[in-house]
């Protein structure tokens, strides 16, 4: 075909579409117009119901570019401005032809019902897409601004193509209309599909969350999940959000230190949170979330989203006493628990000691947040705690980690007064690395994610260290005082401080050789001074910790008001390098309490030991009374395990010390099992027993936990249980007497009368044990009595194991020898159990029976 008919082709093909689409514009136009006729029609008839709300464009038809070819309208946006509305419109092109599709045939315009004319601009990251490929789908966004009357539901998006047969060379292939019912705004719960950077992304809301603040002001806080759903990387796009209140005013949200910048591996997912300061007279109910995007050199603010919010729920962030707080870190739970504080005070200042549990109760390991700890007084006064004790701290499920909190301040120390304030990590922006960008609209956000209520503390506290890192020639190692106690020992007192010494490196080192030194005040103790490894070897892995005790004794009555521990490296047999030295108060912080009936468990992973004063028993005397009391530790660990040998002292209520006698056995509980440790004291009768508290600790010896044989020379890891001494009723029968670990039943008992000086006694028992118990040699006897109707009484004194033998239906027999029973012919006795311990006895049964006459000889009759 020459060029001439090739020209006259194409003009009467585009004369035919031309005719073709006029055609199919006046159908169009008499459908539309029946259409309207009809509808009022039925408007005169009955009112129309309201149409519901629309959230997609999914129901707009198509419009074909080619015979295969088509063009969507995906996406529309609007974004109030002081001079006018911002409108994005998307267009989604299909090419479904063999060739490709060039985008320079294609536009777009925009016309209003009323005629006006706009002329849309491709927005900047778009204009280079010059054509699509066979089989390829693009999306061109275009962006342009109207008047602030103008609704979407006014504005008809036209698709037009070149045309050289038309009077302006242009041709309308067709056009969309958003419906008035549509709305821009996304439902509570439901995510919206967005292009960011050139990359689909899943945009959800996940919740808001209001935070006190200061000044009549409130923090917002809003979570938000991106899912990355297209096949690239989605790096740092520049987008923006706003808080718009229903009121129409808008806040500008900045990303926390955690959600900056965004990087989103493709099909990756990101959880941001939004931080936004408001005054608290706002209203955020039916408020909503923008999306907007900065586009180009002159940072054109384009509307991408608009996410309808949630029911913003108020944190209650107050925590009571004693009782935990629990936050969530990326889905995880993380319990917190400001387990104590101690004040001391001195000098118009008070030092104030905290420590703050923290559990991962999750199934997942959680990264710590860097909280910052703030002190705050009733008067406003805010002291900052400086610690990096959660720097990198990362934990694992179940992973328990205390952190010790403490700092210098002025005041009188009231903690009544106090409350512990834990501050969500502050933005970059606070950051001193000066190369960090602050945030457009300059501000810096740390909310409270907790409120601890101080729990009670103890006024003039021990004043212990938080970790401290000291580095030399082995290595860099963190120190810190773990427990500090004073303990009663005969006539002197033992000092014995709990010290914890980490590899804070990243290889593997070795202890040097320690030894311990103690001043107190300014004088230095150079009596006897232990150091006591709780594990043997002295290679600490990377992030490996060992535990030491420091004693040393100082005289009963000595006061204090510094001390000083200091561990020396041994350079030889007669030098020593100061290693480190941790200062105290001189005021040593109590033992901890264990409450009637409690249980307190000692040791970590394979020896763990749990452990309870199980009955305490008050055995009466002429002039001193016997206190007993039986100690149970059960092995919780998979191993036969359990505690080294146990010092015990009682304590009464006005401070006075007596020294527990113990019974333990040598053998080690199995997995499971109970060990019983006894322990007992003579006790003047002036004592007030209800109050008593007995103090038990490991006993230690020539550097080492005493096990097996040996005496202790000293103790340490005390614990002060409560042990008031139980009330010890008496049976009014022989059945299942607690003789502890043993249970004594008499099933029959018989006493023989035979018309002679002696009575024969057989008593039918059945003796068991608990077989899980361990114990040390019963030091117990049983004594038997038969008293007689007419006063008279005989003792049987028995061992139980051996001459009361353990099993059922056993028999006891013995006898006793009067001339009263000669001529007994009849009557009752009865017979009493008692438990002797250290000659004094306690009741524990009774029961009267009748002689049992069977033996007595036939009367001859009187002649």
């Amino acid at each position: 075909m020459d060029q001439k008919k090739m020209v006259v082709s194409l003009l009467a093909s585009a004369m035919l579409i031309s005719s073709t689409t006029g055609m199919a514009m006046a159908a169009n136009t008499a459908t539309t117009k029946s259409s309207a006729a009809s509808s009022n029609s039925n408007a005169t008839k009955k009112t129309t119901a309201p149409k519901p709300v629309v959230h997609t464009l999914g129901n707009l038809s198509p419009v074909k570019v080619t015979a295969r070819s088509t063009v969507r309208l995906t996406d529309v946006n609007i974004l109030a401005q002081d001079d006018g509305n911002v409108v994005t419109y998307t267009l989604t092109y299909q090419n479904n032809d063999s060739k490709p599709l060039m985008m320079i045939d294609y536009w777009s315009k925009v016309k209003t019902n009323g005629g006006t004319l706009f002329s849309p601009k491709l927005i900047a990251k778009d204009q280079e897409k010059k054509s699509i490929s066979p089989g390829s789908t693009v999306d061109l966004t275009y962006v342009m601004k109207v008047g602030r009357e103008v609704k979407l539901s006014d504005l008809n998006f036209l698709i037009v193509k070149w045309d050289f047969s038309q009077a302006n060379y242009e041709r309308t292939l067709g056009k969309f209309n958003v419906p008035a019912s549509y709305s821009i705004t996304t439902p509570v719960g439901k995510p919206k599909t967005v292009r960011l950077s050139d990359s689909a992304v899943k945009v959800k809301v996940s919740g808001i969350k209001v935070f006190p603040g200061e000044d009549k002001n409130q923090y917002v806080k809003i979570g938000v999940n991106l899912n990355n759903i297209s096949y690239k990387l989605l790096e740092n796009p520049n987008i923006k959000w706003i808080l718009r209140t229903p009121g129409g005013a808008n806040y500008p949200l900045t990303p926390d230190k955690d959600s900056s910048p965004v990087s989103i591996q493709a099909q990756a997912n990101k959880s941001l949170g939004l931080m936004a300061s408001l005054p608290t007279s706002v209203k955020l109910q039916k408020s909503e979330l923008l999306l907007v995007e900065e586009q180009g050199e002159e940072k054109s603010v384009l509307p991408v989203a608009a996410m309808q919010l949630p029911e913003a729920s108020k944190s209650n962030v107050n925590v009571a006493a004693n009782q935990p707080n629990i936050i969530s870190i990326d889905g995880q739970p993380l319990s917190t628990l400001l387990s104590s504080s101690r004040a001391r005070i001195e000098d118009g200042e008070y030092t104030l000691t905290m420590q703050m549990v923290f559990k991962n109760e999750g199934k997942k390991a959680i990264k710590v947040p860097t909280y910052s700890f703030e002190v705050r007084t009733e008067d406003g006064t805010i002291n900052p705690i400086d610690t990096k004790a959660l720097d990198n701290l990362k934990l694992n499920p179940g992973d328990i980690k205390t952190v010790k909190l403490s700092g210098t301040f002025q005041g009188d120390g009231d903690t009544s007064k106090m409350k512990l304030y834990l501050m969500s990590p502050k933005d970059k922006a606070d950051s001193t690395d000066s190369t960090t960008a602050t945030p457009a609209n300059g501000l810096v956000f740390s909310y409270p994610v907790g409120v601890y209520t101080m729990p009670e503390a103890v006024s003039g506290g021990d004043g212990l260290t938080t970790e401290t890192v000291i580095k030399n020639n082995k290595g860099t190692f963190g120190v810190s005082i773990g427990s500090l106690q004073r303990l009663p020992w005969l006539d002197t007192d033992i000092i014995a401080a709990k010290v914890t010494i980490r590899n804070a490196s990243s290889k593997t080192v070795q202890l040097p050789e320690l030894e311990a030194m103690f001043t107190i005040d300014s004088a230095r103790i150079d009596g006897d001074k232990k150091l006591i490894y709780t594990q043997t070897g002295k290679l600490l892995g990377a992030g490996m910790t060992t535990e030491a005790y420091l004693l040393t004794k100082i005289p009963s009555d000595l006061r204090m008001s510094r001390l000083e521990l200091s561990l020396n490296e041994k350079v030889s047999e007669e030098e020593t390098n100061e290693w480190i030295t941790l200062s105290t108060s001189g005021l040593i912080q109590p033992v901890s309490f264990i409450s009637k009936g409690k249980t307190y468990t000692s040791g970590t992973g394979d020896k763990e030991t749990e452990m309870g004063a199980r009955r305490t028993i008050r055995y009466p005397g002429a002039s001193s009374d016997i206190v007993y009391t039986e100690f149970e530790m059960t092995n919780k660990s998979l191993r036969q395990s359990g505690l080294g040998k146990l010092v015990a002292y009682y304590k009464t209520a006005d401070g006075q010390y007596y020294r527990a006698t113990a019974k333990q056995s040598e053998r080690l509980p199995g997995p499971g099992q109970k060990s019983i440790v006894t322990f007992w004291a003579k006790l003047p009768k002036s004592v007030t027993f209800s109050d008593l508290k007995l103090v038990v600790g490991e006993g230690v010896a020539d550097g080492k936990f005493v096990t097996g044989e040996g005496d202790a020379t000293a103790y340490v890891n005390a614990m002060a249980f409560e042990v008031p001494p139980v009330s010890i009723n008496v049976q009014g029968n022989l059945s299942n007497i607690d003789l502890y670990p043993y249970s004594l039943t008499a099933n029959s008992v018989r006493a023989y009368l035979a018309g002679s000086t002696s009575v024969q006694i057989e008593m039918n028992y059945s003796l068991s044990r608990s077989e899980e118990i361990e114990m040390g040699e019963n030091e117990h006897k049983l004594i038997l009595t038969l008293t007689d109707q007419a006063g008279k009484s005989y003792e049987k004194e028995l061992t139980l194991g051996t001459d009361v033998k353990v099993g059922k239906n056993q028999t006891l027999t013995w006898s006793v020898e009067d001339s009263f029973f000669e001529k007994l012919r009849g009557g009752s006795y009865r017979l009493s159990v008692d438990d002797q311990f250290q000659g004094q006895r306690l009741r524990l049964a009774e029961q009267v029976y009748g002689y049992d006459l069977t033996k007595l000889p036939k009367e001859e009759p009187s002649m």
